[in-house]
């Protein structure tokens, strides 16, 4: 009889430390890959610079370790332009643009260590699944300044590919509880597939329920 009154306290007291929680990010990410085009008149567009990057997250946490689910949208371009006339208010320009969207599903197990009341350290280990769009495109734009009217000629359609990987993502961040159940953090992330690998800098806010 004390062993199973024993089992049950000791499900009692895990349970209570479990919790949901849900949260919200925001930063920059960086994608190193091989997507690139050149154009015959020998413009070359890669499109690698850091863009804004949103997600979120929903997770359950169970003492110190939990599982997460997230979901990250972001996005790399690259352009040129060279003005060809300017007969005011007559503009006529060559533009060359690319760019690479990825939409990146994310599960993977965490550990929270807490550092004090209020501040605790985060790490994560998982997998993901991350689609990837890239598209490429030249062509002619003429603009008159008075009327704002615009007319597209010469376009030429450059490389164009859609697809998907899974891959593995790092994670370590810190949060702080700035009120009960509310926290505002900053994490750092790595990411590699077969198609690229990123890198992710983020805020974020996580209510624990």
């Amino acid at each position: 009889m004390k062993k199973y009154l024993f089992l049950l306290m000791a499900a009692t007291s895990t349970s209570a430390f479990a919790a949901p929680y849900v949260g919200l990010e925001y930063g920059v990410t960086n994608m190193s890959h091989d997507y690139s085009t050149t154009f015959s008149d020998n413009v070359s567009l890669t499109p690698d610079d850091s863009n804004d990057t949103f997600g979120g997250f929903v997770g359950y946490r169970i003492n110190n370790v939990g599982l997460e689910l997230g979901y990250k949208k972001f996005e790399s371009d690259d352009s040129r332009s060279k003005v060809l006339s300017y007969a005011y208010p007559v503009k006529t320009e060559r533009e060359w643009n690319a760019d690479l969207d990825a939409s990146q599903f994310t599960v993977k197990p965490v550990y929270f260590y807490s550092i004090n009341d209020k501040l605790q350290l985060k790490t994560g280990l998982g997998l993901t699944y991350t689609q990837y769009k890239y598209d490429s495109s030249a062509y002619t734009e003429t603009e008159n300044d008075l009327t704002d009217v615009e007319t597209i000629s010469d376009y030429v359609a450059g490389n164009s590919k859609s697809e998907s990987a899974f891959g593995v993502i790092a994670s370590v961040g810190i949060e702080y509880m700035v009120i009960p159940n509310l926290a505002l953090g900053a994490a750092a992330s790595y990411q590699a597939d077969s198609v690229a690998n990123s890198t992710s800098f983020m805020l974020s806010s996580a209510y624990y329920f």
